[in-house]
């Protein structure tokens, strides 16, 4: 048995023969003998709050000399009320802007909306440009075509010093004289 529990047993038999004579109900006895475990321990407590004290004291110093500094020091409220008075029209200004960006949001949209039909209208006009450049192509084509059998018709006529009406007919007819 350690010493703390030769005490404690000690402490249980004193009291336990003190209040025998009473005829304390066992729960008593119990409370009792923890109060009388707690008071074993009051000393170290005594000495924590001891300890405590002694560290908030020169708080208590340092908060009186904090409070008699900012009493020396001169009232802010002029200062802040210059400042609130230059930002004023800042505050009107604000819806202003809220204002102004909505509305350059709303033109950025249409804007962004103009871009999309433009290259719509662009794509659009590409592949007409394509198909009108394959057409002409086409037509430059034909005409080639066309000078090459004019050439033919009139390097096939026969003198020159005939009529146009005679050497059509001989072309045609296919007499070459």
């Amino acid at each position: 048995m350690s010493s703390s529990d030769k005490t404690s047993a000690s402490g249980e038999g004193v009291l336990a023969g003190i209040l025998a004579p009473l005829r304390l109900p066992e729960r008593a006895l119990r409370a009792l003998e923890s109060l009388a475990d707690a008071a074993q321990h009051l000393g170290t407590i005594r000495s924590e709050i001891v300890r405590v004290r002694e560290g908030v004291e020169p708080l208590e110093d340092l908060i009186e000399r904090t409070r008699k500094q900012t009493e020396d020091v001169p009232a802010m409220p002029p200062v802040v009320q210059r400042i609130s008075e230059q930002a004023e029209p800042l505050s009107e200004m604000l819806p202003a802007l809220d204002r102004l960006e909505e509305s350059l949001g709303k033109r950025l949209d249409s804007l962004n909306e103009m871009i999309v039909a433009l290259e719509g209208d662009e794509s659009h006009l590409n592949k007409t440009v394509g198909s009108l450049n394959e057409e002409i192509s086409a037509m430059h084509g034909t005409i080639r075509a066309l000078r090459d059998d004019v050439q033919r018709v009139t390097d096939r006529l026969p003198d020159p010093d005939r009529g146009p009406l005679v050497k059509a007919k001989d072309v045609l007819t296919g007499r070459d004289v």
